[in-house]
C-alpha cells in the first residue's frame, strides 16, 4: 500500500497539471504506473461501490469508527449514498468530507466516486434542496434547453455538497405504458425526444463538473416487471432494439462518463441460460451478466469507451437468482467495470462479508476464472476517469456553510417553479379552464400525501372557496352533495403503475355524476399521463407528470 501511495504521489508531482471543468489531463504513464502497482485485492476494491444506508438498522448520517476503518482498509472505487444518509445540506457535506478523509487516511491518493440517484421528480435522494419536476415533465415543456436548466441546478447542488457522480439521466424509452418502474422517470416514449433531452441533461451536469450515468442499458422502458422485485424479460430482436431502446445510447454513449446496466433478460439476443438458485428453473442471462451485451454490443457495436457500472446487485432480479460471488464474476467477465452494491457497510457482520467477498473474487482471479487482464482494463478506465475529473487533487474539501446557502436557494427554487409550470400540459379543454377564482370548487383526491401540494397550488392561485374530499377508500357517501354544491369538480388521478391504470372506475363515476348535475369536470393526472385516455367524458384533461411541485404548479395553472 505504501508503495502504491508513493508512486501515485510521485506521478502527481511530476505532471503538475491542474483541473478545470474542461477536463483534467495528465501523462498516461502515471495512471499506468498506479495501476501496475496495485495488488489483485486493490484492483477488485476499485471495482466495488458499496452502500452505507444504515448502521445496525439506524440511519447513517455520520461515520463511526468501524466504517472509517473499512474506508481506510479498502481502496473502494466509490460509495453510493441514499436518503437515509442525508438530513440537510451541511450534514451531508460533512459526511462526504469525512468519507473522503477516512479513505485518504488509508494512504490512498485518489478520491472516491461519491454517487447518488438524484434524477429529479420521483427519484430524489436528498431530503433538502431542489428536486426539479422530473424527466417527463421537463420533456412536456417542449424545450430541450429546460433539461439543461434542471440538470445544471441538480449538478450545482450535488457538487457543492461533495457528490461527484449522479446516476442520471434515465434514457429509457418508455414504450410500455404498463411499465412498473420507469414511467415518468423517462423523458418520452419517443427515442428521438429521449436522445435530445438526455443530451442536454448530460451537458447540464457536466456544466457543474458532475459525472453522468445513462441508464438502464440496453433499455428498461418496455418491461412489465420491476427488476427490484423480479427478473424482467423483453422478447425483442436486436434489430427491434436498434429502432427504439438503443437509439439514445448510440447517440449519447460518447457524451456520458458512465452507463448503468439493466437486470433484464433478452432471449432473442442473449441465448445463454443458467439455473436460478431460488427456483431451480432455467433462466436467460440478464444484460448485466452478458458479455454479448456489455462487450460485443455496448463496447463493440456502439463504440462506448467510458465506464460500465451494474445496477444494484441487491435487487431481486440478481440476488434471488444468482450466488453473489458468481454474479459478480459473471458481470466482471461480461465487461462491467464497477459492481454496484454487491456488499454494504451497515454492521460489523457486513464488514466481515466484505473481507470474504474480496477474498472469494481474488481466488477466482488467481485460478484464472476471472482474468487479471479484465481487471486491468477496468482499473485503467476507473483511474483515467478519476484523473480527468481531478480526483488526484486530494486537498479540496466541500464547504458545509456554502452548501447550506446554495442547496434549495431562491434562485434554484425559481427555476424549479418555472419548469414545473411550463411542464403542465392541457390535453383537452372544453371551455372550463382557467377555472374562475370566484367559482365554488370541490377537489376529489386519491392520496393523502398529495393534499399538501394541492392546497399549496390553491393558495398560490388565491382561490378561497374549495372543498377537499378524499377518495382513497372509495367514493364517500357525500360525493353527490359535494358535487351539487360546486360549480367545478376537479378529480385527481394518480396512476404510478400499469396496474393503477386499470383502476379508473372511481374517477369515471365522479365524471358521470358531475355531468348529471350539470357541472363541469376537470381530471388532473399527477403521475403516468396514460390514464387520461380513460376519461374522455371529462370537460378538461390536464397532466403534470409527477407529485409535489408538479401538482402545485398544475393546480395553480388550472386557475390562471
Amino acid at each position: 500500500m505504501r508503495r502504491f501511495t508513493s508512486i501515485l504521489l510521485a506521478c502527481v508531482m511530476a505532471t503538475g497539471v491542474s483541473c478545470n471543468n474542461g477536463g483534467y489531463a495528465k501523462a498516461k504513464e502515471s495512471v499506468e504506473a498506479i495501476a501496475s502497482s496495485m495488488t489483485v485485492e486493490q484492483k477488485l476494491a476499485q471495482m466495488i461501490m458499496p452502500s452505507m444506508r444504515t448502521w445496525n438498522d439506524k440511519e447513517l448520517t455520520s461515520l463511526n469508527s468501524e466504517i472509517t476503518g473499512a474506508l481506510k482498509k479498502y481502496d473502494f472505487g466509490g460509495v453510493i449514498l441514499f436518503s437515509q444518509n442525508t438530513k440537510d445540506a451541511a450534514q451531508t457535506t460533512k459526511l462526504i468530507n469525512s468519507i473522503q478523509k477516512a479513505h485518504l487516511s488509508g494512504g490512498f491518493k485518489s478520491k472516491m466516486f461519491v454517487a447518488v440517484d438524484q434524477e429529479g421528480g420521483r427519484v430524489t435522494r436528498l431530503k433538502t434542496g431542489t428536486k426539479m419536476p422530473g424527466n417527463m415533465a421537463v420533456a412536456a415543456t417542449g424545450d430541450a434547453a429546460n433539461a439543461y436548466k434542471a440538470a445544471n441546478v441538480i449538478g450545482e447542488e450535488l457538487a457543492v455538497q461533495g457528490f461527484n457522480l449522479d446516476f442520471a439521466p434515465v434514457v429509457d424509452v418508455n414504450s410500455n405504458p404498463a411499465n412498473p418502474v420507469i414511467g415518468v422517470r423517462s423523458f418520452s416514449e419517443d427515442p428521438g425526444v429521449v436522445t435530445q433531452f438526455g443530451l442536454q441533461y448530460v451537458n447540464g451536469l457536466h456544466g457543474q463538473n458532475v459525472m453522468t450515468c445513462l441508464k438502464h442499458f440496453p433499455g428498461h422502458g418496455d418491461t412489465d416487471v420491476d427488476s427490484h422485485t423480479g427478473l424482467p424479460k423483453v422478447n425483442k430482436t436486436y434489430e427491434e432494439l436498434e429502432k427504439t431502446e438503443l437509439v439514445p445510447y448510440a447517440s449519447l454513449a460518447s457524451a456520458s462518463d458512465f452507463i448503468m446496466t439493466a437486470h433484464i433478460q433478452y432471449p432473442q439476443i442473449e441465448k445463454e441460460m443458467c439455473v436460478s438458485k431460488s427456483s431451480g428453473q432455467k433462466i436467460y442471462l440478464p444484460a448485466t451478466l452478458s458479455k454479448k451485451f456489455l462487450t460485443e454490443i455496448l463496447r463493440g457495436k456502439l463504440g462506448y469507451k467510458g465506464l460500465i457500472i451494474t445496477d444494484s446487485m441487491e435487487m431481486d432480479a440478481i440476488s434471488t437468482n444468482f450466488d453473489k460471488i458468481d454474479a459478480s464474476a459473471r458481470a466482471i467477465n461480461a465487461g462491467a467495470d464497477i459492481i454496484l452494491m454487491p456488499v454494504s457497510l451497515t454492521s460489523s457482520k457486513s464488514l466481515k462479508d466484505v473481507d470474504a467477498y474480496i477474498e472469494a473474487l481474488a481466488a477466482k482471479v488467481k485460478s484464472g476464472e476471472i482474468s487479471e487482464a479484465r481487471l486491468n482494463d477496468s482499473v485503467m478506465r476507473i483511474l483515467q476517469a478519476k484523473d480527468k475529473y481531478g480526483f488526484l487533487d486530494t486537498s479540496v474539501e466541500a464547504s458545509p456553510q456554502k452548501a447550506a446557502s446554495v442547496v434549495g436557494s431562491k434562485q434554484h427554487k425559481a427555476v424549479e417553479w418555472e419548469l414545473a409550470t411550463a411542464g403542465v400540459k392541457e390535453e383537452k379543454n372544453d371551455g372550463v379552464c382557467p377555472v374562475g377564482k370566484d367559482k365554488k370548487v370541490v377537489i376529489f383526491y386519491p392520496k393523502k400525501d398529495e393534499l399538501s401540494a394541492i392546497k399549496s397550488g390553491v393558495q398560490k392561485a388565491g382561490v378561497k372557496s374549495v372543498t377537499y374530499v378524499s377518495i382513497e377508500g372509495g367514493l364517500p357517501a357525500t360525493a353527490d352533495s359535494d358535487i351539487r354544491k360546486a360549480d367545478v369538480v376537479i378529480c385527481i388521478s394518480s396512476c404510478a403503475t400499469g396496474e393503477d391504470l386499470k383502476n379508473t372506475a372511481s374517477i369515471n363515476a365522479l365524471i358521470e355524476k358531475t355531468k348529471t348535475s350539470g357541472k363541469k369536470s376537470v381530471v388532473l393526472s399527477t403521475n403516468l399521463p396514460y390514464d387520461l385516455a380513460n376519461y374522455n367524458n371529462a370537460d378538461a384533461l390536464v397532466a403534470c407528470y409527477g407529485p409535489g411541485i408538479n401538482v402545485t404548479a398544475a393546480i395553480y395553472k388550472l386557475f390562471s
